[in-house]
């Protein structure tokens, strides 16, 4: 069993949450009834709007400030600040003596490969783990900097985000359309282990899995 940190945990438990979001967004026109395959809602008009909302965040640290400070005021978050806050979460990690490996993509974001559970170790002692280490590392900074870096228009819907980034690489195009991408990234597995979609590009390879950490989803083979 794997165990991820928060921003980066199990495809299921991010769609959900981004599901529920499209739901509310449509909600004065009726819930879709594939929320997943909405197109073209935004989250913000611009991404100073939403360095200004995570201000408010109720894990904000000094560091996040600092670093908020420094974005609000060029309009960007800094790579800089971004692997600061991946070090101190990975060193926390491995002095709660669960070691994380990090995995940098091209476009600068990270993916987060845990280690396994010990030998009567729960998943609910580890979360903990997990929550603490993020306060004051990636809990703020990890979801803006995958919108800044993986997501410029904004938009609201996380496949969408990661179609028009395989789109971008060239790993889709118009004869696989959007909806089709969706509908197949939610067809239920037939059986445990890497999953066998039908679809015209690797799912794990390097340009595919840094779109999709852009978007704030995750495979690995284990899934």
């Amino acid at each position: 069993m794997r165990h991820e940190p928060s921003g980066l945990v199990g495809l299921k438990t991010i769609v959900s949450a981004a599901m529920l979001l499209l739901l509310t967004a449509c909600s004065s026109s009726g819930p879709a009834e594939n929320p997943w395959e909405i197109e073209g809602q935004v989250r913000a008009s611009n991404f100073l709007v939403l360095i200004d909302e995570a201000f408010s965040h109720p894990l904000l640290s000094e560091f996040d400030v600092e670093v908020l400070k420094r974005a609000k005021a060029t309009g960007r978050i800094a790579q800089a600040d971004y692997d600061e806050a991946f070090s101190r979460y990975e060193h926390c990690m491995a002095a709660s003596g669960e070691p994380v490996k990090l995995k940098k993509f091209s476009n600068g974001l990270y993916d987060v490969k845990p280690t396994p559970l010990s030998p009567g170790e729960s998943i609910e002692s580890v979360m903990q783990i997990v929550t603490n280490c993020t306060k004051g590392t990636i809990a703020v900074l990890q979801g803006l900097y995958a919108t800044q870096q993986g997501n410029p228009l904004l938009l609201q819907n996380p496949y969408e985000v990661a179609y028009k980034c395989l789109e971008s690489q060239g790993l889709v195009d118009s004869s696989f359309s959007f909806k089709k991408f969706a509908e197949t990234l939610n067809t239920p597995p037939s059986t445990p282990g890497p999953r066998n979609l039908s679809l015209p590009f690797d799912l794990y390879s390097e340009e595919a899995q840094g779109c999709f950490v852009g978007a704030g989803m995750h495979f690995s083979k284990g899934d």
